[in-house]
C-alpha cells in the first residue's frame, strides 16, 4: 500500500514554501558558482598542463651580459643532454611609457596561440599580448608606438613563457597593465637598435620525463657549469631561471590550483551551516508535531520510516539545487569564471571539460552532507518512546529549575526567556552570521588595503627615479646620488634586496646610515618574525654563498623585503672596489648616460605594480563575495528567526488572546532575536578579525614579497550597518508571519 506520509510532502512543500525557494535559490547560487568555478578550473588548468607540451614550453633560461660563445653553448648541450635556443630580446618604452618586451618570430620553443587576428606577414606588424591588448583597449588595426617605431597591431596572442606578465622573476606581482611581450619580424627586430637589448637563451631537456627535481638539479648544474665557464669566455650571468622557478611560467597554475581549494572549503562550509539549519527547522516541526508522532508510532509506524519522511524534503530541495546549480555552473557561470581567468591571466585557449570531481563535489558531497547530519539530529529527536510523544514530554532529563533570571522588568525577562528557550537554533544563528562576516570582511577589507599600501609606497619612496646602470658611469644631473644594491637569496629561496646607502643621504633621511649599521625593511621583519639584534642569514644564488646581516633596527619601506647598510660595508662585503655603485637615487631624469648602459629605471609605478594589479585582476571578485556575504546573512536570519517564531507560535496565540497587538508581540520576540543578531554581529567582528589576520598571513607566507595586514577602520561599522539592515529588512517579513498567527493557535495543543 502506498504510504500515506508521501502524501505530506507537497502539502509541506506548499505550506511553506517561502523557506524552502529561499534555500533553493541559495543552493542554486552556490553550487551554481561553486560548479562553474571547478568545471572553469579544471578546463583551464587542462589546457595550461598541455601548454607546456603543445608549446614546448622552455625548461629554463638564462641571460648573459654579452652574446655567447657557440663553443660554450655545444658544450653544455652536449653535457647535459639539452637544446639551447637563442631568444634575444629588446625592452622599449612606449607612447604610453609602458615596457614592450621585443622578440622576434619563435618556432622551436615557447610557442604562442594566436588568440585573435592573423600571424606576422611582413615588416611593420606587431603581434602584442592578448591582456595587455584587452588592459589597454588596444584593438585589430590599431597603431601601436614603441621604440620609436610605428607598428600595425595585426592579432594578439597569448606567449606560452608569460602566462602571468612578470617584468622580472623577482617582482612580487606581475604587471598586465603596464608590461607585455610582443612578437616582431627580425627586420624591425634590428631596426630597434642595440638599447634595452638582452641576450636570452631558453633550452629544453632532451628527455621529456625528467620529474620536477631532476629538472631542478639538472638546472642547478647548468647554472654551476655557466658560473664556472661564463668568466673564461669573458662574459657573466645576468640572470638564471628554471622552469620550476619561473613566476611568468608557474604563477598561474599554482594560483589555479589554490583558488579550487579555496572553493571546495567555501561550499562544505556553507552545506554544513544549511544543514543544521534543516536539522533546526525539523526539530521544531517535530516539537509542533509530537502528539501526531506518537500517535503514528503507536499505531506501527517505526523510526526509521518516519526519520526517512522528514529528512525526504531537505533531500529533495538539496538534490535540486545542487543539480539545477550545475546546470547552471556548466551553461552560464563557467564562462564568467573564465572571463574572470582571462582577465588576470593570458591564458590558451581552452575547451570545456566535463569534471567529474566538480559533480561529485557539488551534487554528490552535499547530499551526503546533508543527509548525515540529518539523520545524526533528526534520528536522535525521534528515539523518544510514543508515550512520551503523545505526552508531547519532549526532555530526556529530568526538568531542571528555571534559570533565576534578575529583577528585570516584566519584558526583559521575556525576552530573556525567548532566548534561553531557542539557543540552538541561535547557536546556529551565530555561526551563520559568523561565516557571513568572514565573507564580508574578505569582501570589503582587500581594496582598502591596497589604497593603504599605495600609500604607504607612495609616501616611502626614495626618489622619483632609481637607476641600475650596467657600469658604474659619472652623472652631471643636479642632486643625483650613488647607491649599491644586489639581490640575494633567504632558506624560502625568495630574493631579498640589499642597499648600500651613502652616509647622511640625502633620500633616505630616517637613518645615518654609519659604518656597522645594518636596517632589515618592516615586511621582513613581520613576515619571518625577525626581532633587531637577530642575525638574517642569505645566500648569493649562483655561488651558493652565505652573508649574515646582523639586524639593528627596521626601516619603513613596504615596496619590497630587503636590506640597508652602509654603502661602504656594502662594497666590503661583496669585494667590491671601494668607488664601486651600482646606480643614482635622484628626482630628474638623467640624460647624460646612454640609454643602452642603463638596466632598468624604477618609477613610483613599478613600486605600486603588485597593488595595481591586485586591483585589477580582483575588482570583479570581492564584490561578488561581499554581495555573497549579505545574501548569507539575509537566509540565516530569516530562517532561523522564523524558525523561532513558529516554535512560539502558541505563546504568540496566547499573548494575543491576552490583549497584546502584532506589532507588541513581534517586538517580544522579533527583539529578543534582534538582541542575539546584535550581539552575534558584535563577536563575529572581533573573531572575524582575528580568523582572516590568521588566514591572511598563512596566505602571504606563499607569495614572494608582502604586503602589510591592515584593515580600514569603518569596515567595523560597515559590517555593521550591513548586519542591521538585512536584519531590519527580515524584521518586516517576520511581522507579517506574526499577524497570521490566529487566536485559536493557543488552543490547538492545550492538555
Amino acid at each position: 500500500m502506498k504510504n500515506p506520509l508521501l502524501k505530506r510532502i507537497p502539502r509541506e512543500l506548499r505550506d511553506d514554501i517561502g523557506k524552502y525557494i529561499a534555500l533553493f535559490l541559495f543552493l542554486t547560487l552556490t553550487i551554481g558558482f561553486v560548479s562553474g568555478f571547478l568545471v572553469a578550473d579544471n578546463s583551464m588548468k587542462k589546457a595550461y598542463d598541455n601548454s607546456f607540451e603543445d608549446y614546448s614550453i622552455e625548461n629554463g633560461h638564462f641571460i648573459l651580459e654579452n652574446e655567447a660563445d657557440d663553443k660554450l653553448l655545444t658544450d653544455i648541450e652536449e653535457k647535459y643532454e639539452v637544446k639551447i635556443y637563442p631568444l634575444f630580446r629588446k625592452n622599449k618604452e612606449s607612447d604610453e611609457g609602458h615596457t614592450v618586451r621585443f622578440y622576434k618570430p619563435r618556432s622551436e620553443v615557447d610557442r604562442i596561440d594566436l588568440m585573435d587576428g592573423e600571424n606576422l606577414s611582413g615588416d611593420g606588424e606587431i603581434l602584442l599580448d592578448r591582456l595587455y591588448a584587452e588592459n589597454n583597449d588596444i584593438h585589430l588595426g590599431d597603431s601601436f608606438s614603441a621604440g620609436d617605431m610605428d607598428f600595425k597591431v595585426v592579432g594578439v596572442a597569448a606567449f606560452s613563457d608569460y602566462s602571468a606578465l612578470f617584468k622580472n622573476n623577482t617582482d612580487m606581482m606581475f604587471d598586465a597593465k603596464k608590461f607585455t611581450v610582443a612578437m616582431v619580424s627580425e627586420k624591425d627586430f634590428e631596426a630597434l637598435g642595440e638599447s634595452g637589448l638582452e641576450y636570452e637563451y631558453a633550452w629544453l631537456n632532451n628527455d621529456d620525463s625528467l620529474s620536477d627535481n631532476a629538472q631542478k638539479e639538472l638546472a642547478d648544474d647548468i647554472m654551476k657549469e655557466l658560473a664556472v665557464n661564463s668568466e673564461q669566455y669573458g662574459n657573466t650571468i645576468k640572470d638564471f631561471v628554471s622552469r620550476q622557478d619561473n613566476q611568468a611560467i608557474q604563477f598561474t597554475g599554482n594560483d589555479m590550483g589554490g583558488d579550487s581549494v579555496m572553493m571546495h572549503a567555501l561550499l562544505y562550509i556553507v552545506m554544513v551551516v544549511l544543514s543544521f539549519a534543516f536539522a533546526v527547522t525539523i526539530r521544531s516541526t517535530i516539537e509542533q508535531e509530537a502528539s501526531v508522532i506518537g500517535t503514528l508510532r503507536a499505531s506501527g509506524y517505526t523510526k526509521g520510516e518516519l526519520l526517512a519522511h522528514y529528512i525526504a524534503l531537505p533531500l529533495i530541495i538539496t538534490a535540486a539545487g545542487a543539480i539545477a546549480g550545475n546546470i547552471i555552473g556548466y551553461t552560464g557561470m563557467k564562462y564568467l569564471v573564465a572571463d574572470m581567468y582571462y582577465h588576470s591571466y593570458s591564458l590558451p585557449t581552452y575547451k570545456t571539460l566535463w569534471n567529474a570531481d566538480a559533480f561529485l563535489s557539488t551534487t554528490v558531497i552535499p547530499v551526503i552532507i546533508i543527509l548525515l547530519i540529518n539523520l545524526l539530529i533528526i534520528g536522535y529527536s525521534l528515539s523518544l518512546s510514543p508515550l512520551k510523544f503523545i505526552r508531547r514530554d519532549l526532555s530526556r532529563r529530568k526538568k531542571k529549575r528555571a534559570v533565576k533570571l534578575p529583577d528585570w522588568k516584566f519584558l526583559s525577562r521575556f525576552r530573556a526567556r525567548v532566548i534561553l528557550q531557542n539557543i540552538p537554533a541561535y547557536c546556529i544563528l551565530f555561526f551563520g552570521i559568523f561565516l557571513a562576516s568572514v565573507l564580508l570582511m574578505f569582501g570589503m577589507m582587500f581594496s582598502p588595503l591596497l589604497s593603504h599600501f599605495k600609500d604607504q609606497v607612495v609616501a616611502s619612496k626614495f626618489s622619483e627615479y632609481q637607476y641600475i646602470l650596467k657600469a658604474p658611469l659619472p652623472t652631471e644631473t643636479p642632486g643625483a646620488e650613488k647607491y649599491c644594491v644586489t639581490t640575494l637569496e633567504n632558506d624560502h629561496e625568495e630574493e631579498i634586496t640589499i642597499y648600500g646607502i651613502q652616509e647622511n643621504s640625502s633620500y633616505l633621511k630616517d637613518e645615518s646610515f654609519s659604518s656597522g649599521e645594518i636596517f632589515l625593511s618592516e615586511g621582513y621583519m613581520e613576515k619571518y618574525s625577525v626581532k633587531n639584534h637577530s642575525t638574517v642569514t642569505l645566500h648569493d644564488k649562483y655561488s651558493g654563498k652565505e652573508y649574515d646581516f646582523k639586524i639593528s633596527d627596521k626601516y619603513d619601506y613596504p615596496p619590497t623585503l630587503c636590506i640597508f647598510m652602509n654603502m661602504d660595508d656594502f662594497n666590503e662585503m661583496f669585494g667590491n672596489d671601494e668607488e664601486y655603485f651600482s646606480g643614482y637615487f635622484t628626482n630628474e631624469k638623467i640624460t647624460d648616460i646612454d640609454d643602452t648602459m642603463v638596466a632598468s629605471v624604477i618609477t613610483e609605478h613599478d613600486l605600486t605594480v603588485m597593488a595595481d594589479q591586485l586591483e585589477d585582476s580582483l575588482g570583479m571578485i570581492f564584490p561578488m563575495i561581499g554581495g555573497f556575504a549579505m545574501i548569507v546573512y539575509l537566509l540565516m536570519i530569516y530562517l532561523l528567526a522564523k524558525i523561532i517564531v513558529e516554535k512560539n507560535a502558541s505563546s504568540i496565540s496566547m499573548i494575543k488572546i491576552l490583549g497584546y497587538s502584532d506589532k507588541e508581540a513581534s517586538r517580544l520576540y522579533n527583539r529578543a532575536t534582534s538582541i542575539v543578531v546584535i550581539v552575534s554581529l558584535l563577536l563575529s567582528i572581533a573573531l572575524c578579525f582575528i580568523v582572516i589576520k590568521m588566514i591572511y598571513y598563512t596566505m602571504m607566507m606563499e607569495y614572494s614579497g608582502w604586503l602589510t595586514f591592515w584593515i580600514a577602520p569603518w569596515t567595523a561599522p560597515a559590517m555593521l550597518l550591513i548586519g542591521g539592515v538585512c536584519y531590519t529588512a527580515v524584521s518586516f517579513i517576520l511581522l507579517r508571519k506574526i499577524k497570521k498567527i490566529p487566536l485559536s493557535q493557543a488552543l490547538k495543543n492545550m492538555e
